[in-house]
């Protein structure tokens, strides 16, 4: 049976075209040797919040780095998409990132960290990422259609 590799060779073109050439590319990484349809990690920078690279979801091993200026410019910059999945906030001030946290508008918020999916805590994104709540207790209701049924019996 032949081997398709046509759908990472797709996914790999994908990733690749929020790199264009002149892009501003503040670090790129290596890439595996060998066979496979691989991608460096890069991060781009400094990005407008409008470049399509920051708009759009990547599925890939690249960031964006978009600069701002006070902390309400950070929430409104990171509020100004159709998306809100996932996302981290890295402070020293534990004040200010509690505040930033609760004004993004994402299901899912870590603060100095960027890993906040554990099985025991709902997983589930805003606006039009996900569909829904994974994980936790919130699982359940995600899970399960309730249907109510009236039984009359004669006496």
């Amino acid at each position: 049976m032949p081997r398709c590799a046509s759908p990472r060779r797709a996914r790999r073109s994908s990733v690749a075209a929020y790199v264009p050439e002149g892009a501003p590319v503040a670090f790129r990484g290596s890439a595996p040797e060998g066979p496979g349809f691989w991608f460096p990690p890069t991060v781009l920078a400094p990005v407008s919040n409008n470049d399509r690279a920051a708009r759009e979801e990547i599925f890939g091993p690249v960031a964006v780095v978009v600069p701002f200026r006070d902390e309400a410019e950070a929430i409104e910059l990171a509020n100004d998409t159709i998306y809100g999945l996932s996302g981290s906030i890295w402070s020293g001030d534990g004040a200010k990132a509690l505040r930033t946290a609760r004004a993004i508008e994402t299901g899912v918020i870590s603060i100095n960290s960027n890993t906040s999916v554990r099985v025991s805590t709902p997983f589930g994104g805003f606006k039009q990422s996900g569909i829904g709540r994974e994980l936790g207790p919130d699982a359940l209701e995600h899970y399960t259609e309730v249907k109510n049924v009236y039984y009359a019996t004669e006496d």
